[in-house]
């Protein structure tokens, strides 16, 4: 959100008197919003959301082991391709450890409608990336046999602006500091979190994760917060929340996005 658009919240929730305090907690982030569709028309390693990725030659799309179904043997699957980001779009915005150059390519597995997780109850996906000049070899990437054609989203563009945020945890502690607790003036920070710092209708990359009930670690990345209402209503059975992809800042650095994690949080 801009100062702007922080003001004017911080307002018309009674949270005038927090404001310099907040603007000093504030974390950059980036907000990528979906355009119109296109389909032919998007170059091969453009930052998009859907459509078939672009990857090198031979390499091999991701894929997860199903388990658990009755009369049949554990066999592999593809995962859901989400969307792709060329780190030379949000590289300007990033934290110095993000790579100038490349490409990221982000997959979820979802299988009937459903996410599937680990036995951690987490979901499963994976993070792609192809670095500098090797980005530049790449092709887009046909969808492989026993990809669900559910669960092949449409291409789409995706819109890149700036744009700051403040994690719930810290929006918390100033409100309280100023104007002390009850549990009236508690509601109103979270009434005023949910509706009008979480991002609607768009993904975003860094700042803090838009979690009411835990944060990120200080020693990780917000790589991708994918909102999952972006999804097309036939691919989930419950579309509600978002995906978070999280990578520790040393693994960042090193460009071993094979290390990063993803997490699943339903926000009303």
């Amino acid at each position: 959100m801009t100062k702007r658009e922080l003001h004017l919240a911080l307002e018309k929730y009674g949270f005038g008197s927090c404001r310099a305090e907040i603007e000093t907690w504030l974390q950059g982030e980036v907000i990528l919003s979906p355009n119109e569709l296109k389909y032919d028309d998007l170059p091969i390693g453009s930052t998009k959301q859907g459509g078939e990725p672009d990857l090198l030659p031979g390499t091999n799309w991701p894929k997860y082991l199903r388990r658990g179904v009755p009369g049949l043997r554990n066999t592999s699957k593809p995962m859901t391709f989400l969307m792709q980001v060329r780190c030379s779009d949000l590289k300007p915005f990033a934290p110095p450890q993000f790579p100038d150059h490349g490409l990221l390519s982000f997959f979820v597995a979802i299988e009937q409608n459903e996410l599937v997780c680990d036995t951690h109850e987490q979901p499963l996906g994976r993070v792609l990336y192809r670095p500098g000049l090797a980005a530049e070899m790449q092709v887009r990437m046909p969808f492989p046999r026993g990809l669900y054609f559910g669960n092949r989203l449409p291409p789409c563009s995706l819109k890149i602006e700036s744009s700051a945020s403040i994690d719930f945890t810290t929006l918390c502690d100033v409100v309280e500091r100023h104007l002390g607790y009850s549990q009236e003036i508690g509601n109103r920070v979270r009434d005023m979190y949910r509706q009008e710092l979480i991002p609607r209708g768009c993904h975003k990359s860094f700042g803090p994760a838009t979690m009411v009930n835990t944060d990120l670690s200080d020693d990780s990345l917000l790589l991708l917060e994918f909102d999952l209402t972006e999804l097309p209503s036939d691919i989930l059975t419950d579309e509600n929340g978002r995906l978070f992809f999280e990578i520790n800042r040393d693994d960042l650095a090193a460009c071993r996005f094979d290390t990063t994690s993803l997490r699943h949080d339903v926000i009303a």
